[in-house]
């Protein structure tokens, strides 16, 4: 199971820092068929940015919706992957990360932060 993820001090401020990147993973993704919910035209107007708004390409705002990204502070993606941990009892790995478009400089932030603030409430206790 894998998701993108965006940490920031809450979610509309992460939908907006993380939009770019959502956009340009999307441009570059979309035309080889792994955005399915984009119809041809819509995936030729990605390409054409007076036209890709036009087009009503799918929003980080639905990916977040959707479950696909998890964006806000820590203690809301730790819930959330608590809930995924729940939902699915046997799932022991998820992999999370940054897509492509996003700066170097944010993908190594992101991760730091990831690893100091969500990833010690998953540490398996010593018995």
């Amino acid at each position: 199971m894998g998701f993108s993820f965006h940490i920031a001090d809450s979610v509309e401020p992460g939908i907006k820092e993380a939009t770019p990147f959502f956009e340009e993973n999307m441009k570059m993704f979309a035309p080889l068929g792994f955005v399915p919910a984009l119809g041809p035209e819509q995936i030729e107007a990605l390409g054409d940015p007076k036209r890709a708004r036009a087009a009503n390409p799918p929003t980080l705002r639905h990916a977040v919706k959707a479950g696909s990204w998890l964006i806000g502070p820590p203690e809301l993606i730790t819930e959330q992957l608590m809930e995924i941990q729940h939902k699915y009892p046997g799932l022991e790995v998820v992999n999370v990360g940054q897509v492509v478009g996003t700066p170097q400089a944010v993908i190594l932030e992101q991760l730091d932060r990831f690893a100091a603030q969500v990833m010690p409430a998953f540490k398996k206790s010593r018995v």
